[in-house]
């Protein structure tokens, strides 16, 4: 997945004047404070970051010349104030393209605050104090060049996310808001904007009845590269006239994927403030970012459905379970699905024997349906017996996941057990104690073949030999 331009703005300020040695404290004090909110907010991101001083600079500097740069053993380096630092996002994970494009969101906008802080000759930017700070960065991330040291227009994207920031306080007729925006990119004619439309910002939040237009599921405002609200569209009716060849390369939640589909090309950017009070924002193709539990999360959906397919082995099967916990996150609903390598071994390890939908492999319910008879449910194992997942209906699919316990297929998608309570023995729960029920779970499980666990929260994660390697 590519979004923006990877390109820095460049280093910005000219050389410093001579410094006093007042002076010499107070550009020591500074930059000591900068580099410590670039940490801090890197560590919202990436909360493992570590970020190690190399070198000492040999004179004060009192300018950031924010520069990135990667080693040729691949490490992240950071230069900051005359300082080399080594930036570790992640214990034992690879860094990816994204990773890079985020650190480098972070140096600009603290280079450009630091900019119109202390270099008065500037124009005034105000609106770069105004919202978290971590909306700047991801704003930054889709939209480089709204902080480039040249650029005096604000960004969009820190706007409308102010906007839905303040739309998610509101209530309407008792119930929560939920909205969105489809920000117009630079490629293609966009429709004609009136000449006395409305700038899409927080002020228009005020109006109550504009919480009645749009539900940002099925439609949301279209807002053109100036920031004015042109009109309300129909998301999948949008989409669908995208004229594109492409197709999104990974799934994404069903109530969401017109919104992915319609920032394949053009440029264009989609935000959405969910009825979970979740903003999302989509960009080409996929979605980048969530805002949940009270901080952002970069997300590359991309990279993730990559590592989980190569470990499913068929892609299809990949695609429908991935496709199926995407889903069962965006409902809130938990969930655990095990493609199992070796079923023969697994067996009476892992799966209960009685548990299996084979009829030579499972014994007959009891004669009595008693209510809280754990063996009660085998009377239902029928309706899953020698069938396949990917020959389900998705939401035939989500219904046997929402059952208290795990599904587990073959590597061919044939369904083994499902609303499974899955085995363990002492040895197994080594490293696992401290964990939560379904999280044990996964991590026991994924030693029998990759598995992919679904919070109640909305966070979808993947275990493998029995660690998580992503989150989503």
């Amino acid at each position: 997945m590519r979004i923006g331009s990877h390109s820095h703005p460049g280093a910005i300020g000219s050389n410093p004047p001579h410094l006093s040695q007042a002076g010499v404290r107070d550009a020591s004090a500074v930059a000591e404070l900068f580099v410590g909110v670039f940490r801090r907010d890197l560590a919202s991101f990436y909360p493992q970051v570590q970020v190690t001083p190399l070198s000492s600079p040999s004179e004060p500097v009192v300018e950031p010349n924010f520069q990135l740069k990667i080693s040729q053993d691949g490490l992240i380096l950071a230069d900051l104030f005359g300082v080399r630092y080594q930036v570790d996002l992640r214990v034992g994970n690879r860094v990816g393209e994204l990773d890079l494009q985020m650190v480098r969101a972070v140096g600009a906008v603290l280079s450009l605050r630091h900019q119109h802080l202390f270099q008065i000759h500037h124009s005034s930017r105000l609106e770069l104090y105004r919202g978290g700070s971590e909306d700047h960065y991801v704003a930054a991330f889709v939209e480089p060049w709204a902080y480039a040291s040249t650029s005096s227009r604000p960004s969009r994207v820190a706007s409308t996310i102010q906007t839905l920031r303040t739309a998610a306080l509101s209530t309407y007729e008792n119930r929560r808001v939920s909205t969105g925006a489809l920000l117009l990119g630079g490629e293609g004619p966009g429709p004609p904007t009136a000449s006395d439309a409305l700038h899409y910002g927080v002020e228009l939040t005020a109006l109550k009845s504009i919480h009645r237009l749009c539900d940002g599921k099925r439609t949301v405002f279209l807002v053109d590269r100036a920031g004015k609200l042109v009109e309300v569209i129909d998301i999948a009716r949008w989409a669908a006239r995208i004229e594109s060849s492409e197709t999104p390369e990974v799934p994404c939640a069903r109530d969401y994927s017109a919104h992915a589909r319609a920032t394949l090309t053009g440029g264009h950017v989609c935000l959405v403030l969910s009825p979970n009070q979740e903003i999302k924002l989509f960009a080409s193709g996929s979605q980048a970012f969530a805002f949940a539990h009270g901080r952002w999360r970069l997300l590359d959906p991309s990279s993730n459905f990559a590592v989980w397919a190569r470990a499913v082995g068929d892609p299809r099967l990949a695609r429908v379970l991935f496709q199926t916990a995407l889903d069962l996150a965006e409902c809130r609903q938990g969930g655990l699905f095990v493609v199992i390598n070796d079923p023969a071994y697994s067996i009476g390890r892992l799966i209960s024997p009685h548990d299996l939908l084979t009829e030579e492999g499972a014994s007959s319910p009891p004669p009595d349906l008693t209510p809280g008879d754990p063996l009660a449910k085998r009377a239902l194992h029928y309706l899953g017996r020698n069938r396949s997942v990917l020959d389900l209906d998705p939401t035939v699919l989500e219904a046997l996941a929402g059952l208290d316990g795990a599904i587990a297929t073959d590597r061919t998608g044939r369904l083994l057990v499902f609303g499974s309570i899955l085995r363990h023995d002492a040895s197994a729960m080594i490293g696992a104690v401290a964990e939560g029920a379904r999280t044990t779970a996964a991590i026991i499980a994924s030693r029998h073949g990759p598995v992919l666990k679904i919070s109640e929260d909305g966070v979808v994660s993947c275990f493998l030999e029995g660690r998580r390697v992503w989150d989503l």
